[in-house]
């Protein structure tokens, strides 16, 4: 069974322009993206633009693990203790 295919238009100021099939499925295009050249915003027949924003993990204040080295003698410090260290200043 042949799924049929959305109508998709790009939207400019004279209008919408309808956009051919093999084009959609060439760049793979959907509503609430854009041209890959223009930049124009892809809508549906009714001219409407849904932007899907994809979803992103909330951003982290931590930049990573702290890392632990070990010194040759055996000792292991963190780089915040490091830089404590260097600075001449305790870290609570």
């Amino acid at each position: 069974m042949e799924q049929k295919k959305e109508e998709l238009f790009i939207e400019t100021q004279k209008g919408n322009v309808p956009v051919e099939p093999d084009i959609i499925e060439k760049y793979d295009l959907k509503e609430g993206t854009f041209t890959p050249f223009t930049h124009e915003r892809i809508v549906d027949k009714n001219g409407e633009f849904i932007y899907d924003m994809p979803e992103q993990e909330p951003a982290s204040l931590n930049q990573g693990d702290d890392e632990i080295d070990e010194m040759e003698n055996g000792l292991a410090l963190s780089t915040s203790e490091m830089i404590d260290i260097a600075q001449g200043v305790d870290s609570q």
